[in-house]
């Protein structure tokens, strides 16, 4: 799954995620952009934890899209294909995980909360590198760190996706047109199917039903439009709420937090 970017600036995959040494768990690498950037489709035999400093980045696989604003982190299991998209100027925290030691994490892609103990290890794998002895402290302190990480409990952030042909055709509309009013009789037709049909296909590809899936790729243009500094008022009104409470009390029904709250909490 690819969206167009032929304007933005292409960066090629890191090194460090083809580095096989389980004498070496951790091997950090730190980036830095201040322009709207992408990656190719690429895996690597590593696994990747990514962790969003500053800004805010998403993530495109197969399966799903994923949103890494600040102080969120994202998991990506050895040999997963994905792409990276770094909305404007971001600082991230990449983690490469050798094989041997993933099995602590979770089996499939999913963006996680981090601790503030998580955040201080990251900071501090990133402060060592990749150039340390499996008997040294840095060594043990990497050890811990991939203890922290792996007990990360999950961010609901994730967007899943389908290939199959009619239901993709809507996904990317949705994904692209959020505020659409649409309602599912409109949208079988459009694939020349019954409500019913469309209402069943949904359950079986992405496991959710239309309105819970229109509602979590609002949530997630909204928390892109937040991490932009855009009011609670315009992202209301953009998205076709009645008025910003209603869409207050939609974000707050997933996020289990305003969001007001929710900014507070990633710039503290």
């Amino acid at each position: 799954m690819t969206i167009h970017n032929d304007f933005l600036t292409k960066i090629d995959p890191v090194a460090p995620g083809h580095t096989i040494d389980p004498q070496r768990p951790v091997l950090p690498y730190w980036q830095a952009t201040e322009n709207a950037m992408c990656s190719a489709p690429h895996a690597h035999p590593r696994g990747q934890f990514i962790y969003s400093s500053q800004g805010i980045t998403r993530v495109m696989t197969e399966t799903g899209i994923y949103l890494l604003p600040s102080s969120q982190a994202f998991w990506c299991p050895p040999g997963h294909q994905h792409e990276l998209y770094f909305l404007g100027a971001v600082r991230i925290a990449n983690l490469f995980i050798d094989p041997d030691w993933c099995d602590y994490f979770p089996i499939n892609q999913c963006v996680l909360n981090v601790t503030p103990l998580a955040q201080e290890l990251i900071l501090r794998a990133i402060q060592i590198g990749t150039d340390y002895d499996s008997d040294s402290k840095d060594y043990r302190l990497m050890v811990v760190v991939i203890d922290e990480l792996s007990g990360l409990k999950r961010a609901p952030l994730a967007l899943p996706w389908s290939n199959h042909p009619s239901l993709s055709k809507i996904l990317w509309q949705l994904f692209e047109h959020p505020a659409s009013q649409h309602n599912v009789e409109y949208w079988a037709a459009m694939i020349h199917t019954t409500p019913r049909t469309l209402a069943r296909l949904f359950q079986q590809e992405v496991n959710m039903t239309f309105s819970e899936w229109r509602m979590q790729a609002r949530l997630l243009y909204a928390l892109e439009q937040l991490n932009h500094g855009k009011s609670v008022t315009y992202i209301a009104l953009e998205l076709g709420y009645s008025s910003p409470s209603a869409f207050i009390a939609a974000f707050k029904k997933i996020m289990q937090k305003s969001p007001l709250e929710y900014i507070s909490a990633i710039r503290s």
